[in-house]
């Protein structure tokens, strides 16, 4: 409504429900009956004018042009929305029908009888007869009563004037509904037929595939010929012309109709984009992803190309400050995300007399809220009840949305455009981008150099660098994280940081035999566990003599069960829970030797090399197969040149380098613990005590003599193994004892 009193009757929209004013009080207060539920309210004018300012409420309005939806409990819209967007005729014609009744707004409405605006209507009719036409101007054709732009009769100016009262005094209710007569753009064709049409268009939406508007019009055709099937052929359906298949069709939508559904992605290309989630300071968000490099590192001894690694990143929303990340062979598991997570948590102080950037990073602490997608990693028991000890809200994202969690989406974008594309052998993100560039023969840098390489790229130039997106308006991550701290923001961080890696270790349930825990065929056993179990057992008598031997259930089994925790690079030592001394136990495997710093994935494999030769599994026989499979992996591993094969013996190797130690450790350690100096030490002595391997073996010359083609190739392949026969495997070292001092992941030492 163009103009609106608060008066009794007036009704409006709040909230969804309908309200009515049905008493005007003193002191400009109004009640306001609820016509959606029981009860009313009082307020001043002043607070419904703030309301209608603020946008929360909205008047009902009253005319032609009305829009009426069908579970709207109240009409507050017109058809029209901009009078400026009609045709020229149809706003002159609604200015001419103002002109006529502006003259009647002046009187009072018990004046305006109908006997005065019959002498007011035959005013203007002889008054427009009077006046001719222009010249040159068509001469209207034949119709029935008047024509747009004559009717000035006494019902016409009555039912004007009303709708126009009744609108607010709106130009818009004037205006003529040339809109809704027959003629062009009304359908001639039959209920029966169009019911086909539509039922065919129906199911062309429902089942959408690539047609053409012939298939859709044949569709019709027969269907309408199946139809006149039974009817008499005085009733016999007509079929349309394609021409009226290719209007509904264009009505419907081409896309709906003649192409395939496009999916969720396709159709984000082209949907409006909307401001997400804004945090207002630092950890509040912190979004986590991963990725596998555009890139093939090469092993740090005979340089021969690996494989791509793996990079699991976290990035903190508000700042996009890197937070930690994981990088290694380890393909994305719970692993990964555990190394992650503890990096991104505890302080790393040491970086730049680590790895020589020129700035520290000063990223730490708990997040409040962590972003995943639906990846198995991200959504299993592990990390919930992980994060749930540490009071960080895991908020999961709609499958097959990554402009859900924009930011590492976008990093890692930056992340290989800026960085990784520029390195030598790259993969670049696609074929069409790498062209004819060979990867693996350009691939020099090694896992060890380019986690230095990353981390002068992350501290000294993405976090230096403006980018649009964070904070409120864009900002410098290094600046914005800086004055948060200022402000008197302190990240949190556990009670306890031996238990926070405990929280962070997977766990699963086990029972206390008299021979220890049994874990992944390894038996583990230690003198804490007899008193742990003797308790369950006294816990189980004192329940039967209660409530009798017949009770004997799944319930006395689960009094015996105790929650275990593992470090799946490590399996050399299980914690078992204590619940009556509240406190994790260190419980060592019975055979150290194979069971010390060995993964669990690598151990996994061991097994299933035992199973596939029918054996039953000891530990005998999976100490024999580690060494077996270890040889065999080593000779292929320094013969073959393949990315793919070479990746996986690396991962079974435990080629791999860990982002930090504690801070007496002054160079890069690998996974198995050991410094890069110590392995070629050990390198060096087992090389003099061993005789190297040859993976061709010895022929006899003198039963067979060689042609000149095996003399050639006995050469090469010679030559090869002379090369590489002082390649020496990586021997396994036991890890620290102390956990805080465990290097995987990416731990640092908390400040003492």
């Amino acid at each position: 409504m163009a103009r609106l009193h608060f008066t009794v009757g007036t009704r409006y929209l709040y909230n969804g429900q309908v309200y009515v004013i049905s008493e005007l009080l003193l002191d400009n207060k109004i009640v306001a009956k609820n016509q959606s539920f029981p009860g009313s309210v009082t307020l001043t004018q002043e607070e419904l004018t703030e309301l209608w300012m603020r946008e929360e409420i909205r008047f009902e309005v009253h005319g032609r042009y009305v829009k009426k939806e069908p579970n709207a409990p109240l009409s507050v819209e017109y058809t029209i929305a901009d009078f400026q967007q009609l045709p020229s005729s149809r706003r002159d014609e609604a200015k001419r029908r103002y002109e006529i009744i502006r003259p009647l707004l002046d009187i009072p409405p018990e004046e305006r009888t109908r006997t005065y605006l019959e002498e007011y209507a035959s005013k203007l009719a002889s008054r427009q007869e009077a006046q001719p036409l222009p010249l040159g101007s068509p001469k209207p054709p034949p119709r029935k009563g008047k024509h747009i732009g004559q009717a000035v009769g006494r019902s016409s100016i009555e039912m004007w004037l009303r709708a126009f009262v009744e609108s607010g005094y709106d130009i818009r209710s004037l205006v003529p509904a040339t809109d809704q007569h027959g003629g062009r753009g009304k359908t001639r064709v039959d209920d029966e037929t169009e019911s086909i049409i539509k039922s065919v268009m129906e199911e062309c939406k429902s089942h959408p595939k690539h047609r053409t508007i012939e298939d859709v019009h044949y569709a019709i055709v027969n269907r309408i010929a199946d139809a006149n099937k039974f009817l008499p052929s005085y009733q016999q359906l007509t079929p349309p012309g394609i021409t009226t298949t290719y209007r509904r069709i264009n009505a419907e939508g081409k896309a709906s109709i003649l192409r395939r559904r496009a999916s969720r992605l396709e159709a984000q290309v082209n949907n409006p984009v909307y401001r997400g989630p804004k945090p207002t300071r630092i950890l509040e968000r912190v979004e986590i992803d991963d990725t596998t490099l555009d890139l093939i590192v090469v092993d740090l001894e005979d340089r021969l190309p690996i494989g791509r690694p793996t990079l699991m990143y976290a990035i903190d929303a508000y700042s996009g400050f890197p937070c930690g990340f994981y990088v290694g062979f380890e393909p994305p598991s719970y692993l990964a995300v555990q190394n992650c997570l503890l990096h991104s948590i505890l302080p790393k102080q040491d970086c730049q007399q680590r790895y020589g950037t020129k700035h520290s990073w000063p990223v730490y602490g708990l997040p409040e809220t962590l972003i995943v997608d639906n990846g198995k990693h991200y959504i299993c028991r592990n990390l919930e009840d992980s994060c749930g000890q540490l009071g960080i809200n895991i908020e999961q994202m709609p499958i097959r949305t990554p402009w859900f969690k924009g930011r590492i989406e976008r990093f890692f974008r930056t992340n290989n455009t800026g960085f990784i594309h520029s390195l030598p052998g790259t993969t670049f993100s696609n074929i069409v981008e790498r062209g004819d560039y060979d990867s693996q023969k350009y691939a020099c840098i090694s896992l060890t150099a380019f986690l230095e390489l990353l981390h002068v790229f992350l501290l000294d130039k993405y976090t230096q660098e403006w980018h649009d997106g964070i904070g409120k308006c864009g900002g410098i991550p290094a600046k914005l994280w800086e004055e948060n701290l200022q402000s008197g923001f302190i990240p949190p961080l556990h009670e306890d940081a031996r238990e926070l890696r405990f929280i962070l270790y997977p766990g699963e349930y086990r029972t206390i035999q008299n021979t220890g825990i049994d874990f992944e065929s390894l038996r583990y056993q230690h003198p804490s566990l007899a008193a742990i179990r003797s308790r369950h057992l006294k816990k189980k008598q004192s329940s039967y003599k209660k409530e009798g031997d017949d009770t004997k259930d799944d319930r006395s089994e689960e009094q015996r069960v105790v929650h275990i925790k593992y470090n799946p690079s490590d399996i050399g030592t299980l914690y078992v829970y204590d619940d009556d001394k509240h406190t994790w136990l260190d419980i060592p495997a019975i055979d150290p030797e194979y069971a010390k710093g060995l993964s669990i994935w690598k151990h996994r494999v061991i097994r299933k090399y035992i199973l596939r030769q029918k054996k039953p599994v000891n530990i005998f026989e999976l100490a024999a197969a580690k060494q077996h499979m270890r040889e065999i992996i080593e000779r292929e591993y320094a013969l073959t040149r393949k990315s793919r094969g070479r990746k996986k013996g690396a991962r079974f190797l435990g080629i791999d380098v860990a982002q930090a130690v504690s801070p007496e450790h002054s160079q890069p350690i690998t996974a198995e613990g050991k410094a890069l100096e110590d392995i070629k030490k050990d390198s060096a002595q087992e090389h003099k005590l061993h005789k190297p391997l040859h993976a061709v073996p010895q022929v006899d010359d003198t039963t067979n003599p060689p042609t000149q083609t095996e003399k050639k190739t006995r050469k090469r392949r010679e030559k090869k193994n002379t090369s590489r026969a002082d390649i020496s495997p990586l021997r396994q070292a036991a890890p620290q004892e102390d956990l805080s001092a465990e290097g995987w992941g990416g731990d640092y030492g908390l400040p003492s």
